[in-house]
């Protein structure tokens, strides 16, 4: 794929993600996606239905403000993107209660796309930035 395309891919998730559009957010996703929260007590997931789970309780958890670019890293059939998330965690994710209260952290994103449509999803949240705002 073009970086161009892959850009498509990447912008669309970041907008829906952003809306909380969760039809958007799976439509490019491959039917037996791996999607993985480096980190995550329930570690890599598998599946299109345990993938909608999961950003289901996401969106229920946080109010999500904005994405500000730091860069993108293409490969054949992957990119790399890395943002700041800025946003008001309202429930529980991380493992944390967040009381309402606004946070922002780096997320590195890596997406592999095969045949337009993403077969994987690994996600890093910079678990320091969070904890060092929340806790």
């Amino acid at each position: 794929m073009t970086s161009q395309q892959l850009d498509r891919i990447v912008d669309a998730q970041l907008c829906a993600e952003h809306d909380g559009d969760l039809e958007a957010i799976l439509a490019p996703m491959a039917d037996d996606i791996v999607h993985d929260v480096v980190g995550s007590a329930d570690g890599p997931i598998q599946g299109f239905e345990a993938v909608r789970r999961r950003y289901q309780e996401w969106s229920a958890a946080t109010v999500h403000e904005r994405d500000v670019p730091i860069r993108r890293l293409y490969g054949r059939d992957f990119v790399l993107e890395e943002h700041a998330w800025h946003g008001r965690l309202t429930g529980r994710a991380f493992d944390i209660d967040g009381h309402g209260r606004w946070i922002s952290y780096r997320v590195l994103w890596l997406l592999e796309v095969r045949d337009g449509r993403i077969v994987r999803q690994t996600v890093w949240n910079d678990m320091s930035a969070i904890r060092r705002q929340l806790l």
